[in-house]
């Protein structure tokens, strides 16, 4: 045997002797791995209980608010107390149950605090294990004491009457801390119950035309997963009333369009003037960068120009301010050259100015003392003072 031939050999042998060890030494099963909530159902938490709906032939909406209900003859289930947040919404819930409208309320989707609520559900949910109201009845089959051992994993619940007639055993997965026991008004009658042993979990009562149905459970029993543990499916549409044809609406929260979104799609003409505006007003108020117009050049001025001027300006009233620049302009010289000056009376400042000049001191006190001068007088007393000044400089 060549040496080709016996590598073969071995080989054939070594993959034998392997396949004879894993098949004494493994075992293959199949295992299941959980696949994670794709499309609707990742972002809608009851998406399963709707669906459950469905394959039971209702027409299942999913409602974020509800400024306005369901028709008469529809399920309205409740999972959360934002239907409250818009006063008059528990008016008009009344009427269209009275009208015709079944109601599912489970367990905290009413508030504590709304006495109006609470007077007009025909059940009481009270703690497992409470004490009812005297006013209360005792349900045939039930005594005022405390409530039988349960299992904290799965509850076996009574359904009276049997559903869909010969369902009577129902096992739930609830948790027993969280477990509510329902109880009637005096004057009321159950149409439906669900209990175990003396707790009743689900109860229906005729409203009207209506009817409301009250869960002792939180409202999480209808969402995925719960929805589909044990024989929840079963009480969630003996609590719904499925039927085939029928309406059902799922209010789970209150959302509204976010504020400013809402305020521009309503008012956005509002908006953009009023932008326009304040822009106007910074614009208006801001620093500015130069003057609002360019400097005119500084030109001398021709003496015809100037005269011109201040005729213009003498004419306009400007004959008291230039006999008092004169009078001023005399007195400021007068101070520099003339010793003893300041601190005189005027008629002393005339003499000395006089004695100086050789200028007649009765007018020179006239024109230093006058505070207005006709047009005949203003000329000369203007002459006379800036002689004065021309002689003292």
């Amino acid at each position: 045997m060549s040496r080709q031939a016996l590598a073969w050999v071995v080989a054939v042998l070594l993959l034998g002797v392997s396949g004879w060890w894993l098949a004494e030494n493994t075992e293959w099963v199949e295992d299941r791995t959980p696949r994670g909530a794709r499309g609707e159902a990742l972002t809608n938490p009851v998406y399963a209980a709707e669906q459950l709906l469905r394959q039971l032939g209702m027409q299942v909406e999913h409602r974020e608010s509800l400024d306005s209900l369901p028709p008469r003859g529809a399920r309205l289930v409740l999972l959360s107390a934002d239907w409250q947040l818009v006063p008059g919404r528990l008016d008009s819930l009344k009427r269209w149950v009275e009208q015709g409208g079944h109601l599912v309320l489970p367990h905290g989707v009413e508030d504590d605090d709304d006495d109006a609520l609470a007077d007009w559900l025909p059940i009481i949910d009270l703690p497992s294990g409470k004490p009812m109201p005297k006013e209360a009845p005792v349900l045939p089959g039930m005594a005022a004491s405390a409530p039988t051992p349960q299992s904290h994993a799965h509850t076996e619940l009574i359904s009276t009457p049997p559903l869909w007639g010969s369902t009577q055993r129902l096992i739930t997965c609830d948790n027993a801390q969280m477990a509510r026991a329902l109880h009637l008004r005096q004057g009321e009658t159950a149409r439906w119950t669900a209990a175990r042993g003396q707790d009743v979990r689900a109860m229906r009562v005729a409203v009207g035309q209506g009817s409301v149905t009250r869960l002792s459970h939180l409202p999480s029993i209808f969402f995925n997963t719960p929805a589909l543990r044990c024989d929840t499916p079963l009480l969630l549409a003996a609590a719904v009333q499925a039927e085939p044809g029928a309406t059902a609406w799922v209010y789970l929260q209150e959302k509204r369009e976010a504020l400013m979104p809402w305020l521009w799609q309503q008012a956005w003409v509002v908006i953009v003037l009023g932008l326009l505006t304040l822009a106007l007003s910074l614009w208006r108020a801001a620093v500015r960068f130069g003057p609002l117009q360019a400097t005119p050049p500084r030109l001398r001025r021709s003496v015809a120009e100037q005269v011109t001027g201040l005729g213009a300006w003498l004419q306009r009233g400007g004959t008291e301010a230039l006999l008092a620049a004169q009078q001023r302009a005399l007195d400021e010289t007068a101070a520099r050259h003339l010793p003893r000056y300041r601190g005189q009376p005027v008629p002393e400042r005339a003499r000395l100015i006089a004695d100086a000049t050789g200028l007649p001191v009765h007018d020179l006190a006239a024109a230093m003392t006058a505070r207005y001068s006709t047009r005949a007088e203003l000329a000369h007393r203007l002459q006379l003072l800036e002689t004065a000044r021309r002689r003292l400089s």
